[in-house]
């Protein structure tokens, strides 16, 4: 019926689930869960109250197919409702391991979500200590671990991996969009440290009994699960535990390539923030020939964030290997892997440049003959550029080759690579300002010839050796320049001529005499502004700016949209911490209850069965009372004395003390049990001496022991019995006749059942002579019993 979707029968749908919620059976209850996401799609407002308490009636549930289907209702219908999980919080942790795999999923998100928005952050987690450094420090009981986080973040390049952890932390609270909106990188403001956003890990009983709970599942077989369970100890776990998510994960790398592709996506994430968590065990990210290209993709990078200094040379030769692989595009990617390394580890950079170096001498390479082989030259370049960044003054000689190999590359955008390394430092040592005249010279010489990019790059360099020469060599390289521009003026790309127009303007006033009448023409400030504009633009750069990461959205993990980047439909970010406000009257109750009933349930062996009975219980005293055919005449049948104020209580304790005491022993009735007795006191008046098990204590306390007496009244009086109709006043003209089972034992047989049952004239008239037949299912009438009634009431 739920599958219909149609509005006019909602409401009967609703009434068929509400009713199903509470059956005695498991698998009518799952249907009932399972029913409930169709009708929130119908987006019926007047029922989001009546859907929210179905939820929250089968969140309750004993059985763990139940509960796996209501986690599925709950995301759908409400999954802002967190007050629904505060009343059910520990038994759902409890009863986790229990559920089925894709309840599994939900369950272990719905209930990360609750415990950061009623108890916030853990300060002993990684989001909490990489992001708040100085707050982390002050511990007394992580220094050892916040001395271990900060000297590897030192050999890797110093706070970037606290500011990785910074936005990554953000993105999961705030959301990519929100956070990116920022106007500044640099000025976006920090968490802020109130005590009541964050909470230990230690202390709490909330967020141990999620890690505990969870644990078990990092083995699970379905590899969704692992990952889920790992988010909540990537999140919550304390930073010496969050290990135990690493071989958990290495492990699901062994399954299918999709799923491999998954978990690779979120260790990157984990990698980039703390790379010693995978450190150990890099050798689990060297490619196989099976993969395919993303999956090696990603190993790439994996490999580049986690090396260190013991694994950096195993590391290295199967980067060598891989620059051998058919695929140019992944030898390529391997040889960009190769200048992220090194950017990590800064003592590799010799050894990393001269096997770089040796592919730019390469025949097949340098011309860029076959497939991709421009692409592997090209990579080569810009890692030994980004190598040299570093330290300049120490690789004169690095730029020194490269310009001599300049002829004999013909990749056009590995010439305009080596072309900006000339520019940017054309005053770099000694050998390379004298080289200069002759490179420019030669520059100027094959600027018709050459590709698009890299006549703007001669143009660019020809501007930058211009601004940065001496008096000696100005009238030299200002004749070279004008050539050039004159060449550019004249060609058949709008851009180049465009850019020779705009650099003629900028540099006018060091043409010398091509721009003599301009100059005298000039005032002195004019004349200073050309050059002060030109030094702005193509100025060196003193220092080293670190570069912002290009991937800067960060999803929660095991989310679709971690994989595609991007923000997929119905994801939502973490709620924010402690934005949930529990009562302390129900946090008591969840403190205390659901302990008890989790040792209830375990005494029995079984939690389903209790919980069938109790469910069974709970809907039959509600049709009884609510029923469409047996609910109006309840009151009229002898029912009435149940609703008797005077009548006697159905639980009577009794005080009684010692011997002295017994003769003015006064009998109380109570309806609230907890207002009469206190624990102590029901485990004195069972011989049970609370909080001591010394033989000798019980026997001096002996005399100041009370004593209790518990009487119970007639329970068949107090439970309305479960009433069935027979005959329909429709049928029997006007007759309604129901049946109920008795509780009494038959005298005849104990194999019989009594039955009552109740009749009543609905109609205007009188009624008499009705007759009630008993047929056997293998005699047809033989056996008949009549009983005439004179009067009706």
């Amino acid at each position: 019926m739920a599958g219909i979707r149609l509005h006019v029968i909602a409401p009967l749908v609703l009434v068929a689930v509400n009713k199903c919620a509470r059956d005695p059976s498991v698998y009518v209850r799952k249907c009932a869960a399972n029913a409930l996401p169709k009708l929130h799609d119908l987006r019926l407002e007047e029922h989001a109250s009546s859907l929210e308490e179905v939820v929250g009636i089968l969140l309750n549930d004993h059985s763990p197919g139940v509960v796996g289907a209501a986690a599925a209702a709950f995301a759908s219908v409400c999954p802002n409702n967190l007050s629904l999980i505060g009343k059910n919080y520990r038994r759902l942790c409890e009863i986790l391991p229990d559920v089925e795999e894709w309840g599994q999923i939900i369950l272990i998100e719905i209930l990360l979500r609750f415990a950061i928005a009623r108890h916030g952050l853990v300060k002993e987690s990684i989001m909490f200590s990489l992001h708040c450094t100085e707050s982390s420090h002050s511990e007394k009981d992580g220094s050892d671990v916040n001395f271990e986080l900060e000297k590897d973040s030192v050999d890797r390049g110093g706070a970037y991996n606290f500011e990785l952890a910074t936005m990554v932390s953000r993105c999961y609270i705030e959301g990519p969009d929100e956070y990116l909106s920022r106007s500044s990188y640099s000025k976006r403001v920090p968490f802020e440290l109130h005590g009541v956003k964050f909470t230990s890990g230690k202390t709490n009983d909330d967020v141990k009994i999620l890690l505990h709970c969870t644990s078990p599942l990092l083995w699970s077989n379905n590899s969704a699960v692992v990952l889920a369970a790992a988010g909540v100890h990537w999140v919550m776990a304390p930073r010496e535990d969050v290990k135990r998510i690493a071989k958990p994960l290495l492990f699901v790398l062994r399954s299918s390539n999709a799923s491999k592709y998954v978990v690779l996506r979120n260790i990157q994430v984990f990698a980039k923030v703390l790379p010693s968590l995978f450190a150990p065990n890099f050798e689990d990210f060297f490619i196989c020939s099976s993969d395919s290209y993303q999956i090696k993709a990603l190993k790439l990078e994996i490999l580049s964030t986690i090396a260190t200094d013991s694994s950096i040379t195993s590391i290295f030769k199967e980067f060598q290997d891989y620059i051998r692989d058919p695929d140019r595009q992944f030898a390529a990617d391997a040889v960009a892997a190769i200048g992220l390394c090194v950017q990590q580890l800064p003592k590799m950079a010799n050894a990393c440049i001269d096997e770089l170096l040796a592919l730019t001498r390469q025949e097949f390479l340098i011309n860029g003959s076959g497939d991709g082989e421009g692409d592997v030259l090209l990579q080569a370049i810009m890692s030994i550029k980004s190598i040299i960044k570093q330290d300049p003054s120490s690789h004169e000689k690095v730029i020194i080759q490269l310009v001599r190999r300049l002829d004999s590359i013909k990749v056009p955008a590995a010439r305009a690579m080596v072309i900006w390394m000339v520019g940017e430092y054309s005053s770099l040592g000694d050998i390379i300002p004298r080289m200069l005249t002759t490179v420019i010279k030669y520059l100027a010489w094959c600027f018709t010839s050459e590709a698009l990019e890299t006549k703007l790059q001669i143009l660019n360099t020809a501007v930058k050796v211009l601004l940065c020469a001496k008096e000696e060599e100005l009238c030299t390289f200002s004749r070279i320049f004008s050539y050039v521009l004159e060449l550019a003026e004249c060609d058949l790309n709008y851009d180049v001529r465009d850019r020779a127009r705009f650099l003629k303007k900028l540099c006018s006033c060091s043409l010398g005499s091509q721009g003599a009448e301009e100059v005298t023409n000039c005032l002195p400030q004019q004349k200073d502004l050309p050059h002060v504009v030109a030094k702005c633009i193509f100025g060196k750069q003193t220092k080293l700016v670190s570069p912002e990461p290009v991937n800067c959205r960060f999803y929660l993990p095991g989310s679709l949209s971690q994989i595609v980047l991007h923000a997929a439909p119905g994801y939502e970010p973490l709620p924010k911490p402690c934005s949930l406000n529990v009562p302390q009257e129900i946090n008591a109750t969840v403190r205390g209850a659901t302990y008890s009933d989790s040792e209830e349930t375990d005494d029995h062996g079984s939690s389903s069965g209790p919980s069938d009975e109790e469910n069974a219980s709970d809907y039959g005293s509600q049709n009884s009372i609510t029923g469409s055919s047996g609910s109006d005449h309840t009151g009229e049948t002898g029912f009435t004395s149940e609703c008797d104020e005077n009548a006697d209580p159905l639980i009577q304790i009794s005080d009684i003390g010692n011997a002295s005491e017994n003769q003015n022993a006064v009998s109380q009735s109570s309806a609230d049990l907890g207002e009469l007795i206190s624990h102590r006191a029901l485990e004195s008046w069972l011989d049970d001496q609370p909080g001591s098990s010394n033989p000798c204590i019980s026997k001096q306390t002996e005399v100041n022991r009370s004593s209790a007496r518990i009487s119970v009244g007639n329970v068949g009086n107090e439970v309305k019995p479960k009433i069935y109709a027979l005959l329909d006043p429709a049928n029997g003209n006007g007759l309604k006749v129901d049946y109920s089972f008795a509780s009494e034992i038959s005298d005849i047989s104990r194999l019989l059942v009594c039955i009552e049952v109740y009749f009543k004239n609905c109609s205007s008239e009188l009624m008499s002579d009705i007759t009630l037949v008993f047929e056997e299912s293998n005699k047809g009438l033989d056996a008949t019993d009549q009983a005439s009634l004179a009067n009706e009431r």
